[in-house]
């Protein structure tokens, strides 16, 4: 049995800039990252750091042209995660905005450890890592001081990727979905929409096709010519 932790870090690019991106690779095994599309720069150094952590680590570009604060594009994935996701991988946001405690208070009440982490006003980077108990967590933590997280394996030693259980999950889903509509998209243009359309937070991972091969792997569907073939 998998015993190993798995935590799902969000952060916007402003508080990243304010980190040593080397420890968040220690302390998380899944990486959100948000950045407006008016910032047209990245630094290299950070461009080479984040490409180590290969499929691990997302970047979600958002248009916020209204002035909106990226804390509710957070907070949108987060709940929708949330949903998807087994209880036993924990949440961190890393923000010094309070506006998310309701948030993170919901989320510890649903069963699933949560936690806002907060970066000291007056340095650039605190990292001590302390251990924490989670039989209570916190709602926040004054400082950058998550555990050390070792990376998952299964029984059989092979990394276990958390994307696959929400790949294997949305597309269970999307045959319950459709088989409760009676909605068959006929094009399979059509039927990447549809599950985009149910199941947004697979577009920030580009993995609509990955749930078609899924759907196809367990046989509930065929493909012909671009044209949907169910067999349920």
């Amino acid at each position: 049995m998998n015993t190993q932790t798995r935590r799902y870090l969000f952060i916007d690019y402003e508080n990243l800039l304010q980190v040593k991106f080397k420890k968040l690779e220690k302390v998380a095994s899944r990486i959100f990252i948000f950045v407006e599309s008016s910032q047209e720069t990245v630094p290299l150094s950070l461009v080479r750091q984040a490409q180590r952590s290969g499929k691990n680590l997302r970047w979600i570009v958002v248009s916020n042209t209204d002035g909106g604060k990226l804390n509710y594009h957070i907070a949108f994935i987060m709940g929708k995660l949330h949903q998807k996701l087994e209880e036993d991988v924990e949440f961190a946001v890393v923000s010094n905005d309070p506006e998310f405690d309701p948030l993170i208070s919901f989320i510890n009440t649903s069963g699933r450890s949560c936690i806002r982490v907060k970066r000291k006003k007056d340095e650039s980077s605190v990292y001590d890592e302390k251990n924490l108990n989670y039989s209570n967590p916190p709602e926040f933590v004054d400082e950058f001081s998550l555990p050390s997280l070792s990376d998952d394996h299964d029984e059989g030693g092979v990394p276990v990727l958390v994307e696959d259980e929400l790949i294997t999950r949305t597309a269970e889903e999307t045959v319950k979905r459709l088989i409760r509509s009676g909605n068959r998209p006929a094009e399979i243009s059509t039927l990447k929409n549809y599950i985009l359309l149910h199941s947004q937070e697979v577009s920030l991972h580009g993995n609509v096709e990955r749930i078609i091969q899924r759907l196809k792997d367990s046989k509930d569907i065929e493909i012909l010519k671009g044209e949907v073939i169910y067999n349920f």
